[in-house]
């Protein structure tokens, strides 16, 4: 029985919750690669004195990424994942960015994602000090917000190198309380940067090709093609104009499409592109750009599998219980997924209101969640699988 790994986790867990409440201190978004790069020094003396080996990959173009490790070398156990940038503007939460209450942290990334962190390595831990003997991976990204935007095709060759060759991973995203996220939506993001005939919108209206208006129909057409069930078109910033009485010669917009499976990216793309080529005033144009790429995490039977194992060790270890969910929401899942991984996500903290300032982890879900991950990389050794 994995009772010593428990015992580790509740006498660490205070240890944990104190490391969970200074990076929480690092407010930073993905773009904030100073920030970032100065919570992984912490986060990586940390790990260091924990007894884990860290190495640092030095990113260009966002914060830098770090795989901490126990047991480099051994059969390999499982990948963990985690990422360090949330949404939040500095000051969201105050002059002080974190207050800990009797029951919960409240923080920027106290769910999304910092807790997932102080999760992952508090389970590390506790296989350090007990003689697991396989090898485990925590891999921090930066940019995961962003759909990876900011790393680019280096952070999809990372992925590759840093999870191959691991049975699953497990990404220690937030969920609400007792989910586990089993699939989820893909993303592309695109911006679309549209060109009329501007004038006064007196005197020259007849001769005008107002490029707020056509982003409206374009607008309207991302709407007419979106389906609950399946593809979906979401323009959530415009920009166009400059005075009441101009009419504007240029808008811009943004695209947020989200897709439930692999064989409908092809499709969306186009229906992007249609949309963007149109002209529905006659006289428009549209440059489009690509922000980012993000394949779905598709459910399957090894996720399936995965997960069926996961709450067969809840039960066996008086756990609680785990909900199955299919997200909307991207994650690092879909590129271990997609890279042949059986994939399993939101095994960070419970809490609430993740993207906004009221955001917050219950504390008691560090040392559960913890002990569920504990609990079952103990069973898989056990079963030899």
């Amino acid at each position: 029985m994995p009772v010593g790994y428990f015992d580790t986790v509740d006498a660490r867990t205070e240890t944990y919750i104190d490391f969970l409440c200074n990076i929480c201190a690092f407010e930073a978004k993905a773009s904030d690669k100073e920030t970032i790069d100065a919570m992984l020094s912490y986060i990586a003396e940390f790990a260091q004195s924990e007894g884990f080996a860290v190495t640092r990959t030095r990113m260009e173009t966002c914060g830098d990424f770090l795989s901490i490790d126990l047991n480099a070398g051994a059969q390999k156990g499982c990948v963990f994942l985690a990422h360090t940038d949330t949404v939040h503007e500095k000051g969201a939460f105050g002059a002080v960015p974190v207050t800990r209450m009797a029951d919960r942290i409240i923080a920027p990334g106290s769910i999304d994602c910092k807790g997932g962190i102080a999760i992952a390595l508090l389970a590390m831990k506790a296989f350090a000090e007990h003689g697991y003997r396989k090898h485990l991976r925590l891999i921090l990204t930066s940019d995961e917000e962003t759909s990876n935007a900011l790393g680019g095709q280096a952070e999809i060759d990372y992925f590759a190198q840093m999870c191959g060759g691991f049975p699953y991973a497990i990404n220690c995203e937030t969920t609400e309380k007792d989910e586990v996220v089993i699939s989820r939506k893909g993303i592309l993001k695109y911006r679309m940067d549209i060109t009329g005939i501007g004038g006064h919108s007196g005197i020259h209206y007849a001769s005008c090709k107002n490029a707020v208006e056509e982003a409206a129909y374009k607008i309207l057409a991302f709407r007419d093609e979106s389906k609950i069930d399946g593809v979906t078109y979401s323009c959530n910033i415009v920009h166009g104009g400059t005075y009441p009485n101009i009419i504007p010669d240029t808008c811009s917009l943004t695209v947020d499409v989200r897709v439930k499976r692999h064989a409908d990216m092809k499709h969306a793309e186009e229906t992007v592109a249609k949309i963007a080529s149109a002209s529905y005033l006659g006289g428009t144009s549209a440059a489009l750009t690509r922000l980012s790429k993000r394949p779905p995490m598709e459910k399957n039977a090894q996720t399936d599998a995965l997960f069926d194992r996961l709450l067969a060790v809840c039960r066996k270890y008086d756990l609680g219980s785990l909900t199955p969910i299919e997200s909307g929401g991207g994650s690092d899942s879909c590129y271990t997924q997609a890279a042949g991984i059986p994939s399993i996500c939101g095994m960070g903290g419970s809490g609430a209101f993740c993207h906004t300032d009221k955001e917050y982890i219950l504390t008691a879900s560090v040392p559960l969640r913890a002990k569920i991950l504990a609990a079952f990389l103990h069973e898989e050794q056990s079963s030899k699988r």
